[in-house]
């Protein structure tokens, strides 16, 4: 009698243990499916290898300056600075350490591409960094102005935007470091017609407009966008131009629009039902060029989702106010262009890192 119930028990503990085998067998396979499924969208991103990233030459420099499109005839009245009176604190010798990096803040940078298409690469129309302070629970958006004139390793001073052109994301990280101290942990960058084509698959965002952004995008625009001020739900093609609107004031005023747009499209895709996000996902990340490769993506993945729920968001932009000069500055050959210039580079570096450096 013993016996049997011996054996008894012992075969109730060996079907516990076949069904948690099996229950383990089916997670693990689930999680591989599920693995694999996100392989798959991250390998729809187009991939640049870092440091394989092609650079401009002497020659291919000197074509693309002598037709830069920034570049406006002097009125015999006006009297400029010249750029050539633009000095730096320290002139480049080296790449040096960055000074804003902390283990907590995994800094992904976005750029948008100024290209059209059948061009090559062209200028950073913006760069947004996005800095997730893990410890904090903080994201910010700092805009970098693409006017700013900095040290271009390798090359002569000149626009930041101008770094990416030259060299892609590799010089334009390079760049950020040695003049502002930022580290950048990886890139992402997208053109326009992909910037359109994103927004419109959300079926647009909602931003309010002001009285001069409203009637400039139906009467200055030469569009006639069917927009009033106040709240709008903008297509992807009047989000574009809402982006890069600076004929009403300028483009310190310009990088704040990006900014908003970037949020409000967070907000959309985050009001989106699961089956929605997740094929949405596949289009966007079809549209997109990355220097990360998909292990990198999934840390950094693994490291901010905890925080993206209840995470505050804030917004800046480097140079700040205050802290450099602008205006028009005179080139060369009777040619002037605009330009933040005369950085205070070591109080820029110091706003970067009292923000990354929050607790």
């Amino acid at each position: 009698m013993k016996e049997k119930k011996e054996k008894k028990s012992g075969g109730w503990k060996r079907g516990v243990l076949i069904t948690v085998c099996v229950i383990l067998a089916l997670l693990l396979i689930a999680a591989a499916c599920i693995g694999a499924y996100i392989n798959y969208l991250l390998n729809r991103m187009q991939r640049v290898e870092p440091g394989k990233e092609s650079t401009i030459s002497s020659s291919e420099l000197d074509d693309l300056l002598s037709t830069d499109p920034d570049l406006t005839p002097i009125d015999p009245s006006e009297s400029l600075p010249s750029i050539e009176d633009v000095t730096f604190p320290t002139e480049i010798t080296e790449p040096t350490e960055p000074e804003v990096k902390e283990d907590n803040v995994i800094n992904i940078l976005l750029v948008g591409q100024d290209r059209r298409p059948g061009e090559g690469r062209a200028r950073s129309d913006s760069m947004i960094l996005v800095s997730f302070n893990t410890k904090a629970k903080v994201i910010t958006l700092t805009s970098f102005m693409r006017d700013s004139y900095v040290q271009i390793p390798g090359y002569k001073p000149h626009k930041l935007n101008h770094s990416f052109q030259y060299g892609g994301f590799g010089l334009l990280n390079e760049t950020l470091k040695i003049n502002f101290g930022v580290e950048v942990d990886g890139n992402v960058e997208v053109d326009f017609k992909s910037f359109e084509k994103l927004i419109d698959l959300m079926g647009g965002v909602e931003l309010t407009l002001t009285e001069p952004e409203a009637s400039y995008l139906y009467n200055g625009s030469g569009k006639k966008f069917d927009v009033v001020p106040g709240l709008n739900r903008l297509s992807g093609e009047e989000a574009l131009m809402y982006a890069r609107l600076r004929e009403i004031d300028n483009d310190y005023q310009r990088t704040n629009r990006q900014r908003k747009v970037l949020l409000s499209l967070a907000q959309e895709y985050k009001n989106q039902p699961v089956d929605q996000m997740v094929k949405l996902l596949e289009e966007i990340l079809g549209m997109v060029t990355t220097n990360m490769d998909n292990g990198e993506i999934w840390d950094i993945a693994w490291e901010v989702m905890p925080m993206l729920a209840s995470a505050e968001y804030r917004t800046m932009q480097i140079p700040a106010h205050g802290t450099f000069k602008g205006g028009s500055v005179r080139v060369r050959d009777g040619l002037k262009a605009w330009f933040q210039y005369d950085i205070d580079f070591e109080t820029n570096r110091k706003l970067l890192k009292d923000v990354f450096e929050e607790e």
